[in-house]
């Protein structure tokens, strides 16, 4: 099952490039073969941060090369928040998108869109419900429902 990830580092992607020509080969190579669904990169305040959806399995293996070479890094899981809808990647990044990666964040938001519609049920839904409302329910869980539940 695939997960959504948020990786933020303590260094700029320029200072985390001298960490990568740092590493071994097969670091190297271990870092390259990450298998990730999507991703979005950005810099804010000379930090790297980069979302993903990946599997756990995938993002373990980054993450131990990481550690092992002293790299640091704040990792969160955003999975159930993005399916509870109390994560918003327009609020928390659209404002910060350079025009020149405004593409690959709107390909970004789409993938998230589809990981959100195939891991949505309706335990979820109907949570949701309860908290905002059905007219306040987003444009993702609205066309769930009306796919699978006919509401």
């Amino acid at each position: 099952m695939y997960c959504v990830y948020k990786i933020k580092f303590t260094k700029s992607p320029f200072d985390l490039n001298e960490d990568y020509d740092r590493l071994s080969d097969i670091d190297k190579e271990k870092i390259a073969d990450m298998n990730a669904d999507s991703f979005f990169d950005y810099e804010e305040d000379g930090v790297y941060t980069f979302f993903t959806i990946a599997e756990p399995i995938e993002v373990k293996r980054y993450l131990g090369v990481l550690s092992e070479n002293l790299v640091r890094f704040e990792l969160i899981d955003l999975s159930k928040d993005v399916l509870k809808g109390n994560f918003d990647i327009d609020s928390e990044v659209g404002a910060k998108v350079e025009p020149l990666d405004s593409m690959k964040f709107s390909f970004f938001v789409d993938d998230l869109n589809d990981w959100i519609y195939n891991n949505l049920d309706i335990d979820t839904i109907l949570d949701r419900i309860s908290q905002v409302g059905l007219d306040s329910l987003t444009k993702i869980e609205k066309e769930f429902l009306n796919n699978n539940y006919n509401v």
